[in-house]
């Protein structure tokens, strides 16, 4: 690059170039380098000191220094060998620093001139605009870095450059940094300007190449003070802060007004319902949210009962919309009226919107003294931010952030689940009751003894049975018998407690003709429960009972053998064919007369004299012929079967005697024709 110097137009430039040494420091102070770029006094233009030649040493050289004028001496120009590298000095005392610093600059400024190239940095502008809550959007844009063709430079000081680029267009290079000249002042510049630092004195002492590496590395480093684009880039920033704003609905469109002195919460919730009304206008429905109301109670042993009311939420159709119309002491911010739905009949329909602020307690309930449905949606549960098209589906689509403040409907199911579970929680408190009172009982019950419980249960099995038989006679008895009867139950939770819970089976006690009543008219020798007299007709009424009451009957033949009760010689003959009959079923492996033992100990119990008969087993081995019955049941039809046996039988009751043993049977059974004929 360096051209020819004025003073000696024969000058040709050297064919060495000074470098700096590789072991130097980064950062140096400038009173520990020397100044290799000068300023021509003629020309203005810098002279790097590897120009000069022999003739141009020392004061000869012709340069100042760019930065404070004084003239400079070249120091060991064109030598091609020395001790001290060839440099500029300033006079003897002259103040320095800065001198070196601006020579840099100088320098730098110089590199531009041979330049065909640079990659301008990109240009980033940003806008910063405050939306109706008070809450900051910015937008950035951005040109691109762009590489452009030089066309022209000019120097228009020591620290400014004018470039004019290949298109036209001109560009200011101001160099500025931390020693000399003050930074650019831009609001001056009417031509985009780039600032690149330069404040390491290291550079005016470096040659021209190493300062134009230096040079592309600052320019694409480079701070744009002003672009050509400034105005656009604003305009675009500004745009895209404004669409965020608005997008965060949290700007005032042109055409809408708001109210003097809102805050700029109130501002913003304002807008909202401005907002709110424009969008349920423009899409003439709206989600409501589900209608439910769950109520609980205790009971009084803890126990939680529940009762609920849900009717699902649904999109209903719109007719009006209206904003902020005062309603009684209200003035909801959207007053809307539905159309008819399944399951939602036409109503107005109160729409607060809420952002930062909840709705009070006391405007809840001026709301409900209106008795109007009122929904409220919720912006604050989305952070209280959100988009316009957020917002829309939120007020149109959504269940999100809508609560209902307050519904009719909803009044009314919660008087009958209150009235429901009122009566349910009373229905458990007094079941409650009735299992402690029962419990307490049950404990009274067990301080008894069982012995006690056992004759009071036969007591109570005799006074039925007797109160019972008078009524026959005397239907206004009945009450009387009812007692009677619940008396026994009684008595038979009582032995139910001690064990016993076969004393509630009713098929001891509850009918004529039960198992109690015989067993007791066998034991006192009368007839109890029946309108008669004797214990021999309690048991002609037994043999007269159908088969499915034979199982039974061994437990009325175990009595007859241990109480005795009153017979005649027949009577007696009688119940011994009975007996023998049922032996033989019974050995016989028949199931007509197996008696179930569930009441056997139970029994045993009530009746001690027939507990040992009671536990005996039901069937043995058949006995041999020889050990046959004293006594079988005649029969008017006798006759010889297949195995020599003759089948006796009389009523219901069948026995087989051996051919070989039946004379003697007759003679041993006297009168057997007699019992026939009974």
């Amino acid at each position: 690059m360096g051209g020819s110097s004025d003073n000696d137009p024969t000058w040709v430039a050297p064919k060495w170039q000074i470098s700096t040494p590789s072991d130097m420091p980064a950062e140096t102070s400038a009173g520990d380098l020397v100044m290799a770029w000068a300023q021509d006094r003629t020309t203005g233009n810098p002279r790097y000191i590897g120009e000069l030649n022999e003739k141009q040493r020392g004061s000869k050289c012709g340069c100042v220094c760019a930065s404070c004028g004084l003239p400079l001496v070249a120091v060991n120009a064109a030598k091609t060998t020395f001790r001290l590298r060839p440099h500029f000095r300033h006079p003897e005392g002259a103040e320095k620093d800065s001198c070196v610093v601006l020579a840099a600059r100088f320098a730098m400024l110089e590199a531009l001139k041979g330049t065909d190239f640079l990659e301008l940095p990109r240009r980033r502008q940003s806008i910063r605009i405050a939306g109706l809550s008070g809450q900051y959007y910015e937008a950035w844009v951005e040109e691109p870095a762009k590489r452009v063709r030089i066309q022209d430079f000019t120097f228009q000081d020591k620290v400014n450059g004018i470039l004019t680029l290949d298109d036209g267009r001109q560009l200011r290079v101001k160099l500025a940094g931390s020693l000399g000249a003050d930074p650019a002042n831009t609001s001056e510049a009417s031509i985009p300007t780039i600032c690149l630092v330069v404040d390491d004195p290291a550079i005016a002492s470096m040659p021209l190449s190493e300062i134009r590496e230096r040079l592309r590395l600052l320019v694409e480093n480079g701070t744009w003070c002003s672009h050509w684009e400034d105005a656009k880039l604003e305009q675009a920033a500004e745009a895209a802060a404004l669409e965020s704003a608005r997008a965060a609905l949290d700007w005032l469109d042109e055409g809408m007004s708001l109210p003097d002195g809102l805050s700029p919460s109130a501002r913003r919730e304002t807008l909202l319902h401005l907002k709110a009304k424009e969008i349920l206008e423009r899409e003439k429905r709206i989600r409501l949210p589900d209608l439910a109301i769950e109520l609980d109670a205790l009971t009084d042993d803890g126990d939680i009962f529940s009762r609920q009311f849900l009717l699902p939420g649904k999109i209903v159709n719109l007719e009006s919309v209206v904003l902020e119309k005062h309603i009684g002491r209200i003035r909801p911010d959207v007053l809307a009226s539905t159309i008819t739905a399944p399951a939602w009949p036409a109503s107005q329909i109160l729409v607060e919107v809420t952002v930062t602020n909840t709705i009070s307690d006391e405007r809840i309930e001026r709301i409900r003294a209106q008795n109007i449905p009122a929904i409220e949606i919720d912006i604050s549960r989305m952070g209280g931010v959100v988009t316009e098209a957020e917002f829309a589906r939120l007020v149109v689509e959504e269940h999100a952030g809508k609560r209902w403040l307050h519904h009719p409907r909803l009044v009314d199911e919660k008087v009958k689940l209150e009235q429901e579970l009122a009566s349910a929680v009373s229905e458990a408190n007094q079941a409650i009751q009735e299992l402690l009172e029962r419990d307490e009982r049950r404990r009274e019950m067990q301080r008894i003894p069982v012995k006690q419980w056992a004759e009071r249960y036969l007591e109570a099995v005799l006074k039925h049975a007797a109160v019972r038989e008078q009524m026959e006679g005397d239907s206004s008895l009945r009450p009387v018998v009812e007692r009677a009867f619940s008396h026994i139950g009684e008595c038979a939770d009582g032995l139910a407690v001690h064990g016993f819970p076969e004393a509630q089976d009713r098929d001891l006690y509850g009918w004529r003709g039960n198992i109690l009543e015989r067993i007791l008219s066998l034991k006192l020798d009368r007839a109890v429960g029946y309108q008669l007299s004797t214990a021999w007709q309690v048991i002609n009424a037994i043999l007269q009972e159908g088969p499915h009451h034979f199982s039974w009957h061994t437990l009325y033949l175990i009595a007859i053998k241990v109480y005795e009760p009153t017979l005649n010689a027949k009577q007696a003959d009688r119940v011994a064919v009975w007996r023998a009959e049922v032996k033989r079923s019974l050995e016989g492996g028949e199931q007509t007369y197996q008696r179930s033992r569930k009441f056997d100990k139970f029994l045993g119990l009530l009746f001690p004299e027939l507990a040992a008969a009671l536990v005996k087993p039901l069937t043995r081995k058949s006995a041999g012929p020889s050990q046959q019955p004293a006594m079988a049941t005649p029969t008017q039809d006798r006759h010889v079967a297949k195995e020599d046996y003759v089948q006796l039988s009389y009523r219901n009751s069948r026995v087989s005697i051996p051919v070989r043993d039946y004379e003697q049977w007759k003679r041993n059974n006297p009168g057997w024709e007699e019992i026939l004929e009974s």
